[in-house]
Protein backbone atom coordinates (compact mmCIF):
# COMPACT_ATOMS: atom_id res chain seq x y z
CA UNK A 1 0.00 0.00 0.00
CA UNK A 2 1.08 3.57 -0.71
CA UNK A 3 -0.11 6.44 1.43
CA UNK A 4 -1.15 9.54 -0.56
CA UNK A 5 -2.74 12.60 1.07
CA UNK A 6 -3.62 10.51 4.09
CA UNK A 7 -5.28 7.81 1.95
CA UNK A 8 -3.91 4.31 1.47
CA UNK A 9 -3.86 3.33 -2.18
CA UNK A 10 -2.79 0.19 -3.99
CA UNK A 11 0.18 0.73 -6.34
CA UNK A 12 -1.79 -0.41 -9.39
CA UNK A 13 -4.43 2.28 -8.78
CA UNK A 14 -1.72 4.94 -8.67
CA UNK A 15 -0.11 3.51 -11.81
CA UNK A 16 -3.41 3.40 -13.71
CA UNK A 17 -4.12 7.02 -12.75
CA UNK A 18 -0.72 8.05 -14.11
CA UNK A 19 -1.28 6.04 -17.32
CA UNK A 20 -4.71 7.58 -17.87
CA UNK A 21 -3.38 11.10 -17.24
CA UNK A 22 -0.43 10.50 -19.57
CA UNK A 23 -2.67 9.12 -22.33
CA UNK A 24 -5.02 12.09 -22.06
CA UNK A 25 -2.09 14.49 -22.41
CA UNK A 26 -0.65 12.59 -25.40
CA UNK A 27 -3.95 12.05 -27.27
CA UNK A 28 -4.38 15.59 -28.66
CA UNK A 29 -0.81 15.54 -29.98
CA UNK A 30 -1.43 12.29 -31.85
CA UNK A 31 -4.77 13.50 -33.20
CA UNK A 32 -3.20 16.71 -34.49
CA UNK A 33 -0.20 14.92 -36.05
CA UNK A 34 -0.90 15.18 -39.79
CA UNK A 35 2.36 13.37 -40.63
CA UNK A 36 0.79 9.96 -39.98
CA UNK A 37 -0.63 8.49 -43.16
CA UNK A 38 -3.14 5.61 -43.30
CA UNK A 39 -0.30 3.18 -44.13
CA UNK A 40 1.73 4.20 -41.09
CA UNK A 41 0.88 3.36 -37.53
CA UNK A 42 2.16 5.03 -34.37
CA UNK A 43 4.65 2.96 -32.38
CA UNK A 44 2.88 0.63 -29.94
CA UNK A 45 2.64 1.81 -26.37
CA UNK A 46 3.50 -0.22 -23.32
CA UNK A 47 0.93 -2.84 -22.27
CA UNK A 48 -1.52 -1.53 -19.69
CA UNK A 49 -1.09 -2.93 -16.21
CA UNK A 50 -4.19 -4.79 -15.08
CA UNK A 51 -4.84 -5.74 -11.47
CA UNK A 52 -4.61 -9.44 -10.64
CA UNK A 53 -8.03 -10.29 -9.23
CA UNK A 54 -6.56 -12.79 -6.77
CA UNK A 55 -3.75 -10.74 -5.20
CA UNK A 56 -4.54 -7.14 -6.14
CA UNK A 57 -1.08 -6.80 -7.71
CA UNK A 58 -0.55 -5.32 -11.15
CA UNK A 59 0.01 -7.75 -14.01
CA UNK A 60 0.67 -6.96 -17.63
CA UNK A 61 -1.68 -8.25 -20.32
CA UNK A 62 0.58 -9.13 -23.21
CA UNK A 63 -1.39 -12.03 -24.71
CA UNK A 64 -2.49 -10.66 -28.10
CA UNK A 65 -4.51 -13.77 -28.98
CA UNK A 66 -7.26 -12.61 -26.60
CA UNK A 67 -9.36 -9.47 -27.17
CA UNK A 68 -8.12 -6.51 -25.15
CA UNK A 69 -11.57 -6.10 -23.58
CA UNK A 70 -13.02 -8.41 -20.97
CA UNK A 71 -16.61 -8.32 -22.25
CA UNK A 72 -17.40 -8.09 -25.96
CA UNK A 73 -20.74 -8.58 -27.72
CA UNK A 74 -20.73 -8.62 -31.51
CA UNK A 75 -23.49 -6.23 -32.59
CA UNK A 76 -23.20 -6.61 -36.35
CA UNK A 77 -20.92 -7.85 -39.11
CA UNK A 78 -21.68 -7.97 -42.83
CA UNK A 79 -20.59 -6.68 -46.22
CA UNK A 80 -24.14 -6.28 -47.56
CA UNK A 81 -26.95 -3.93 -46.54
CA UNK A 82 -30.28 -5.06 -45.12
CA UNK A 83 -31.56 -4.88 -48.72
CA UNK A 84 -28.77 -7.11 -50.05
CA UNK A 85 -26.68 -4.31 -51.60
CA UNK A 86 -22.90 -4.89 -51.65
CA UNK A 87 -21.02 -2.48 -49.37
CA UNK A 88 -18.85 0.06 -51.19
CA UNK A 89 -16.72 2.59 -49.34
CA UNK A 90 -16.19 6.17 -50.60
CA UNK A 91 -12.85 6.70 -52.34
CA UNK A 92 -12.50 10.50 -52.21
CA UNK A 93 -12.80 12.88 -49.26
CA UNK A 94 -13.84 10.17 -46.76
CA UNK A 95 -15.40 11.26 -43.49
CA UNK A 96 -17.53 9.84 -40.69
CA UNK A 97 -20.69 11.49 -39.38
CA UNK A 98 -22.34 10.03 -36.27
CA UNK A 99 -25.82 11.18 -35.25
CA UNK A 100 -28.06 10.22 -32.37
CA UNK A 101 -31.65 10.31 -33.63
CA UNK A 102 -34.60 10.39 -31.23
CA UNK A 103 -38.12 9.58 -32.42
CA UNK A 104 -41.30 9.93 -30.36
CA UNK A 105 -43.87 7.11 -30.31
CA UNK A 106 -45.73 7.05 -33.63
CA UNK A 107 -43.26 9.40 -35.33
CA UNK A 108 -42.50 8.47 -38.97
CA UNK A 109 -39.57 9.59 -41.12
CA UNK A 110 -39.98 10.78 -44.70
CA UNK A 111 -39.27 8.28 -47.48
CA UNK A 112 -35.57 8.41 -48.27
CA UNK A 113 -32.40 6.68 -49.49
CA UNK A 114 -28.75 7.07 -48.52
CA UNK A 115 -25.86 8.01 -50.81
CA UNK A 116 -23.36 6.51 -48.37
CA UNK A 117 -22.98 3.43 -46.19
CA UNK A 118 -24.82 3.77 -42.88
CA UNK A 119 -24.42 1.61 -39.80
CA UNK A 120 -27.34 2.04 -37.39
CA UNK A 121 -27.59 0.82 -33.79
CA UNK A 122 -30.83 0.94 -31.81
CA UNK A 123 -29.92 2.45 -28.43
CA UNK A 124 -33.46 2.43 -27.05
CA UNK A 125 -36.98 1.55 -28.14
CA UNK A 126 -38.38 -0.06 -31.26
CA UNK A 127 -38.36 0.99 -34.93
CA UNK A 128 -40.15 -0.62 -37.87
CA UNK A 129 -38.55 0.17 -41.22
CA UNK A 130 -40.56 -0.31 -44.44
CA UNK A 131 -38.49 -1.00 -47.58
CA UNK A 132 -40.00 -0.49 -51.04
CA UNK A 133 -40.48 -3.84 -52.74
CA UNK A 134 -39.04 -5.78 -49.79
CA UNK A 135 -41.32 -5.34 -46.78
CA UNK A 136 -40.89 -4.39 -43.13
CA UNK A 137 -38.14 -5.06 -40.61
CA UNK A 138 -38.61 -4.65 -36.85
CA UNK A 139 -35.55 -3.39 -34.97
CA UNK A 140 -35.31 -3.30 -31.19
CA UNK A 141 -32.85 -2.00 -28.61
CA UNK A 142 -29.45 -3.66 -29.10
CA UNK A 143 -29.96 -4.42 -32.82
CA UNK A 144 -27.47 -3.19 -35.40
CA UNK A 145 -27.73 -3.11 -39.18
CA UNK A 146 -26.10 -1.87 -42.34
CA UNK A 147 -28.96 0.22 -43.73
CA UNK A 148 -30.21 0.05 -47.32
CA UNK A 149 -28.71 2.64 -49.62
CA UNK A 150 -30.56 2.74 -52.94
CA UNK A 151 -33.81 1.12 -51.76
CA UNK A 152 -36.40 3.73 -50.75
CA UNK A 153 -37.45 3.26 -47.12
CA UNK A 154 -38.84 4.98 -44.06
CA UNK A 155 -38.80 4.29 -40.33
CA UNK A 156 -41.56 4.46 -37.74
CA UNK A 157 -41.34 4.34 -33.96
CA UNK A 158 -43.77 1.48 -33.30
CA UNK A 159 -42.88 1.24 -29.61
CA UNK A 160 -44.59 2.75 -26.59
CA UNK A 161 -41.71 5.04 -25.64
CA UNK A 162 -39.05 7.11 -27.37
CA UNK A 163 -36.66 5.39 -29.76
CA UNK A 164 -33.02 6.43 -29.99
CA UNK A 165 -30.79 5.40 -32.88
CA UNK A 166 -27.05 5.88 -33.34
CA UNK A 167 -26.51 6.46 -37.08
CA UNK A 168 -22.91 6.35 -38.35
CA UNK A 169 -22.50 7.50 -41.97
CA UNK A 170 -19.34 6.79 -44.01
CA UNK A 171 -19.42 9.81 -46.29
CA UNK A 172 -17.25 10.85 -49.24
CA UNK A 173 -17.30 11.08 -53.02
CA UNK A 174 -19.76 14.00 -52.73
CA UNK A 175 -22.38 11.76 -51.10
CA UNK A 176 -25.34 12.89 -49.02
CA UNK A 177 -26.27 11.17 -45.76
CA UNK A 178 -30.03 11.28 -46.45
CA UNK A 179 -31.74 11.86 -49.80
CA UNK A 180 -35.49 12.61 -49.71
CA UNK A 181 -37.56 10.42 -52.04
CA UNK A 182 -41.18 10.36 -53.17
CA UNK A 183 -43.34 7.68 -51.53
CA UNK A 184 -43.28 4.37 -53.43
CA UNK A 185 -45.80 4.34 -56.28
CA UNK A 186 -46.12 8.14 -56.37
CA UNK A 187 -44.36 8.31 -59.74
CA UNK A 188 -47.13 6.26 -61.33
CA UNK A 189 -49.72 8.21 -63.31
CA UNK A 190 -52.98 8.62 -61.40
CA UNK A 191 -56.06 7.02 -62.92
CA UNK A 192 -59.06 9.33 -62.82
Amino acid sequence: MIETCGKKMRPWKTLSGVLVAASLLAAPALAADKSITPNEKPAPTQPIAKPDTQSGDATTRADTSQPSYDKVRKVFESDVTVAGEKLSFPQNNPSVRALEITMDPGEVTQWHTHDAPLFAYILEGEITVTYEGIGKKLLRQGDGLLEAMSVTHRGENTGEGPARILAVFLLGDGSEAVVAEDPPGSDQPKIE
